[in-house]
């Protein structure tokens, strides 16, 4: 599995403010309309509209929700931004934005837009009543919102829904996985939401409590599925997966540029190169643009530094599947179609649920040559497929040959049709050799008689 980085759908246009910038950064104004202190972030609206999530590890506690707010920050592979300063320009009552629904609970709404989730209350309605024209998951809405006493408050005369949206991100925390895989996690504090899992799809060791991060597809009927998911609160990805909540974030990319001071790698998905200063002690040799390597940057202060770069092989990455043959504390071993493979395991994964004779996938990473499991789910069996569906009423025209209290049978053009009489039923108007319509229905036990029709009557079950 090659972890893909999560994009935020906020863009990149801010409004310059007067502070300096360094290469990598940039400076924007907004309005902060949410905080989450598990994530140690701020969410901000600037005038255009745009919608930003801003990693403000040292600032969250002095940034209130309703100022108004210079930053200057460093953006980063998932599409947030670090910021390496932020100052308060005073306090901003309104917001105009556009978002994606996640859900609706209530006379609130769980929006997603710039890289998070957070609350709308909606004054003037139930937001799902019949007056507010029943938003679901994955409905876009555009509103002029107000902040007041800390939160995002708008009235149902001002949102409008523009549109709807296939795909969105969603980040809270990790609660549960189901039996059959179903992803539980909290957004804002407040509601739940759930997500299916695609057979074969791997998903990464998450814990209770784990802020996560999820790109997923919206359904007609409201419903998530999985595309692919990162836990930010694990440390130091070895194989790549962007940002962490221990403030480095790694990726898998192209060297587009290298200097004594700077690099600069280009990443699948994401428009601009990832770039992280060198630091002086660092040893670049061997290294050069053109090569692929994975990176890891620590991003802590707004201005993320080069922490560790190797070069990057699929060679180093494989997945497996078969039926587990070994498990001991420190070691996992499959067999599948070719020879048998053997993963060291982490002391982060817990492999509790999982015992010598299940069917696996496996995903591992070589680790100072050291194959090491990174992730495993049971192989789910393909469903067996449907019952056929029963064949369609039986209907014939003929004589009654056969007519007793417990069975009627008659000829047609074909061979005779015999079905069972429900009990009670009165067919005393109807006589051997009567011309008849005869509709009949299948059940476990065979036909049963459903209608008979002649010339003169007509029972119907």
């Amino acid at each position: 599995m090659k972890k893909v980085l999560l994009l935020a759908a906020a863009g990149i246009a801010a409004l310059a403010f007067a502070l300096p910038a360094t290469a990598g950064t940039v400076t924007f104004r907004g309005v902060v309309v949410a905080k989450d202190s598990n994530r140690k972030s701020i969410v901000t609206v600037s005038r255009n509209g745009v919608v930003r999530t801003i990693r403000a590890r040292g600032a969250l506690r002095r940034v209130p929700v309703g100022k108004l707010v210079a930053v200057q920050a460093a953006s980063l592979p998932d599409g947030t931004f670090a910021a390496s300063r932020i100052r308060t320009l005073g306090k901003a009552g309104r917001a105009h934005f556009r978002a994606t629904v996640v859900a609706v609970k209530g006379a609130t709404l769980a929006l997603s837009a710039g890289g998070s989730v957070f609350a709308l209350r909606v004054r003037g309605g139930k937001t799902g009543s019949s007056t507010g024209g029943g938003l679901r998951p994955g409905d876009r809405i555009e509103t002029n919102a107000l902040v007041k006493r800390g939160s995002l408050q708008t009235r149902r005369d001002a949102l409008k829904k523009i549109g709807h949206d296939d795909q969105l991100v969603l980040e809270g925390i990790y609660l549960d996985t189901a039996d059959d895989g179903t992803i539980e996690m909290a957004v804002v504090h407040r509601g739940r939401v759930y997500i299916s899992v695609p057979a074969g799809l791997l998903v990464p060791a998450f814990q209770p409590g784990d802020e996560i991060v999820a790109v997923v597809t919206v359904a007609e009927d409201g419903s998530f599925t999985l595309v692919k998911a990162e836990n930010e609160s694990s440390g130091g990805d070895d194989d790549g997966g962007g940002v962490n909540g221990d403030g480095t974030f790694t990726v898998v990319g192209l060297v587009t540029s290298l200097s004594p001071d700077r690099i600069f790698v280009k990443v699948d998905e994401h428009h601009d190169p990832v770039t992280c200063a060198v630091p002086l002690e660092f040893d670049t040799s061997g290294f050069a643009a053109g090569q692929t390597v994975l990176m890891t940057c620590e991003y802590g202060d707004g201005h993320p530094v080069l922490l560790k770069l190797q070069h990057y092989s699929e060679s180093d990455h494989l997945y497996a599947t078969g039926a587990i043959t070994a498990l001991t504390d420190d070691s996992i071993m499959i067999q599948g179609d070719g020879d048998p493979v053997t993963c060291a395991i982490p002391d982060e994964l817990d492999l509790s649920d999982f015992e010598v004779g299940n069917v696996v996938i496996i995903y591992c990473v070589k680790i100072d040559d050291v194959w090491t499991l990174k992730a495993i789910k049971l192989k789910e069996e393909p469903p067996p497929p449907p019952p056929p569906p029963p064949p369609g009423d039986v209907l014939v025209y003929g004589s009654i040959d056969t007519l007793t209290p417990a069975e009627i049978t008659v000829q047609g053009d074909g061979d005779p049709v015999t079905c069972a009489v429900p009990d009670g039923a009165d067919l005393s108007a109807f006589n051997l050799d009567d011309e008849v319509y005869m509709k009949c229905v299948h059940t476990d036990s065979g036909l049963r008689l459903k209608r008979l029709q002649s010339g003169t009557s007509i029972w119907e079950g």
